[in-house]
């Protein structure tokens, strides 16, 4: 085999960037294509070959069970390793992927590392292909890059814990962003800042664009379809910059449901939210994003 066609199904173009940065991050050498719906990548699987598919569930046009149960009765896809991207945790759904010829799926919200060890243990298993790097050493990669801006790629020293102190408090910038946190931003309202991911404590998946944000609190919009989470509800959001870079999972909970255009059956609410995380790391990634980013 020359190279890993590797093809990337998910309707979502962040994700779909998200999980092709992590399949290079290991396999640099493989082909990544992508697709935005099951329609398009057996489009596209007709018309080449692929050794690999990485694809969410839900999907307009053709869902990734539907993919995934056309594959299983073509000769040429038979036994073509298959990972399921779903947030459908229930026991039916997995069951129901099983059933149909999954080889292995990983939850959302999720991060590099965990998508990275699940790929390079499922392309050794069928290709005894190994990464050039693990998925760990890729995660740490991009939370280093994250952490320093990009300044540096000087190897860390141990005991790191000082440099987590100095981003949270102890650095100028930062300092300045704490006594500021409570303060509107300089920039432009209507900006999206990121995207995000918001999982609630009922297992609902809310995806969202941040449209402010500071060192205690943030601001998402949501379309009303999704869903609207109750006030005081415990939440998970995950981040994701311009620059496709994960920059966190923090616990939250919500603090306020508004509605932008003061209706009651508007399309959109505002949803603010406030951290409730004492994570370290976490804390310190999130204070180098707000400093790019106000």
């Amino acid at each position: 085999m020359k190279a890993l066609n590797i093809l990337v199904v998910d309707d979502a173009q962040f994700i779909r960037d998200l999980i092709k940065r992590a399949v290079r991050a290991q396999f640099p050498d493989a082909h990544v294509d992508e697709a935005s719906d099951g329609l398009k990548a057996q489009a596209k699987m007709k018309s080449g070959t692929y050794h690999v598919l990485l694809c969410d569930w839900e999907m307009p046009n053709m869902s990734g069970l539907e993919l995934l149960q056309w594959m299983r009765s073509e000769e040429r896809y038979e036994k073509v390793p298959f990972l399921m991207i779903t947030s459908r945790s229930e026991k039916s759904h997995i069951v129901k992927a099983v059933e149909a010829g999954v080889n292995d799926y990983i939850g959302k919200p999720f991060n590099n590392e965990q998508l990275g060890t699940k790929l390079a243990r499922m392309i050794y298993k069928f290709y005894q292909i190994r990464p050039m790097q693990t998925a760990r050493q890729a995660q740490q990669q991009d939370n280093a890059s994250l952490l320093t801006g990009g300044a540096s790629s000087a190897p860390k020293q141990p005991a790191q814990a000082s440099e987590s102190t100095n981003i949270l408090a102890a650095s100028s910038a930062s300092s300045q962003l704490m006594g500021q946190a409570a303060k509107p931003s300089k920039k432009p309202a209507n900006r999206t800042i990121a995207l995000a991911q918001v999982r609630t404590s009922d297992g609902q998946d809310l995806r969202c664009i941040v449209k402010d944000i500071n060192l205690n609190e943030m601001l998402l919009v949501v379309k009303r379809e999704q869903g609207v989470p109750s006030l005081f509800d415990q939440v998970v959001v995950d981040i994701v910059s311009k620059e496709e870079d994960i920059v966190a999972r923090v616990n939250c909970f919500v603090c306020a449901v508004t509605s932008p255009d003061k209706r009651i059956d508007g399309e959109m609410f505002n949803l603010q939210v406030r951290y409730d995380d004492k994570d370290p790391e976490k804390l310190a990634s999130l204070s180098k994003f707000v400093a790019k980013v106000r």
